[in-house]
């Protein structure tokens, strides 16, 4: 028998404790099934769970088949379109309509779609060879002579991607092969050239900034004086650099004082230029002398100091090894901080393997520097806002069109960049005299030969 829990009943939380609950919360269960699942099936209608299909399975209208006889649409443009009867008849080829559409095979199925995927054309591919096939055995059957091995492969040796052009679709004609050949580039010889193909990678030529013209608005004028700012404040910059760099390292001397150094250096040990200030007079004549002086028995050191000085290097031992052990902990804490670094190394080195391969990538599309001469632009020229005229009869001329045009061939590398030269190496004309003309005493004389 279970014994009963004695609890107090002077508040409302101590008789909850013995009040049953189990109806309402089958109640609420109840409640949150009907909101998740929904009313039960007894209690909907027919109508709601059922509906009745009346509308029946169309049927596919086939379009009817294009005759083959039919002209192409893209030769639709070659025809005439006018009533006018032809004053002359053109000569027409005569055909036998018994011998029309004989080779023809029912399988193979005109192309419709411009675009073809790789399967589709294999397949038909397969059946055109298979076709070949079949036409060579019908060949071989009526005629008596044979030309050709039947054992051998359609494929003459030699061949790769010509021999279906050459062996497979010489039963097709010349129309259809221009016509298809977007479909399947192997029917034709002919290369298919895109519009948007670039024929040269070198860049188009940039227009030049608005503010050069000679009525700018004050926004682009104000634009262009401020890029010529930041180029000029670059240059100065960079010239500073190599100043301070180069001519502020070292010290400046005088002429005359730099010479006496020099002199100086190179008289260095030589008997007549030794300098009696420097010498230093021995009184000890003896040849050889100690560094260290010799330790005598006052100067000897004491049982005391010995022991000093063992004990304070016993110290600086200890203090070094407990920094070492100082330092082995500090590394450990600082092994997240590592994990970090190094994470952002291989991040840092992987941009710059990017980078690398970007740049390699654009090298092999992009034009390269044709001559050994490096391009080096000039600065754009520009006027002064009290310069700037209402006219173009009053503005001064600026510039030259020509020489902006050459540099910009230099700049995108369709010229090489060459040097000025200033004077003409022109070559040395010798001179020399012809063993037929005669030579006389007077015109040596005058040539003083």
């Amino acid at each position: 028998m279970k014994t009963k829990k004695k609890t107090g009943r002077r508040l409302k939380r101590d008789w909850r404790t013995k009040i049953d609950v189990t109806d309402v919360d089958t109640f609420l269960e109840e409640k949150r099934l009907k909101e998740r699942i929904g009313d039960p099936f007894s209690d909907k209608k027919d109508e709601e769970l059922f509906h009745i299909d009346t509308s029946g399975k169309k049927r596919k209208v086939q379009k009817p088949k294009k005759s083959l006889e039919a002209p192409l649409k893209c030769l639709s443009s070659l025809q005439s379109s006018s009533a006018i009867v032809p004053l002359s008849k053109r000569s027409v080829k005569k055909v036998n309509k018994n011998k029309k559409n004989e080779d023809f095979d029912k399988n193979i199925k005109p192309l419709k779609k411009t675009i073809i995927k790789k399967k589709d054309a294999k397949e038909l591919n397969k059946i055109l060879k298979s076709k070949v096939k079949m036409l060579q055995l019908k060949e071989t059957s009526t005629k008596d002579v044979f030309n050709k091995d039947l054992w051998s492969s359609y494929r003459e040796p030699g061949q790769k991607k010509e021999k279906l052009i050459n062996n497979v679709i010489k039963w097709l004609p010349h129309e259809v092969l221009n016509h298809n050949a977007k479909i399947l580039p192997k029917l034709s010889n002919k290369k298919m050239f895109h519009p948007n193909q670039r024929t040269c990678e070198a860049d188009d030529m940039k227009c030049p900034h608005p503010g050069l013209s000679y009525n700018p608005t004050i926004e682009d004028h104000v634009s262009l004086l401020s890029n010529i700012a930041e180029k000029e404040s670059a240059l100065i910059k960079h010239e500073a650099h190599i100043n301070r760099v180069t001519q502020s390292l070292f010290k400046q001397v005088s002429k005359d004082k730099h010479e006496k150094m020099i002199i100086e250096e190179l008289t260095e040990g030589l008997p007549g230029f030794t300098n009696d200030s420097n010498i230093e007079v021995n009184e000890d004549t003896s040849e050889f002398k100690a560094i260290n002086p010799p330790t005598t028995r006052d100067n000897k050191k004491t049982i005391k100091k010995r022991k000093i000085q063992r004990r304070l290097r016993n110290e600086e031992r200890q203090r070094m090894n407990a920094k070492i052990e100082k330092k082995k902990i500090s590394d450990l804490y600082r092994l997240r901080y590592i994990n970090k670094e190094l994470d952002e190394l291989e991040n840092s080195t992987n941009k710059k393997k990017v980078k690398r391969l970007q740049k390699r990538q654009m090298g092999n599309i992009s034009t390269r520097r044709l001559g050994t001469n490096k391009f080096t632009e000039s600065m754009d020229t520009f006027t002064l806002p009290k310069d700037l005229k209402g006219t173009l009869r009053e503005t001064e001329p600026q510039g030259n069109i020509f020489k902006d045009c050459f540099e910009s061939l230099q700049k995108r590398n369709i010229l090489s960049v060459g040097k000025k030269q200033l004077r003409i190496n022109k070559k040395k004309v010798q001179a020399f005299m012809d063993p037929k003309f005669k030579v006389t005493p007077s015109m040596l004389a005058e040539y003083n030969l």
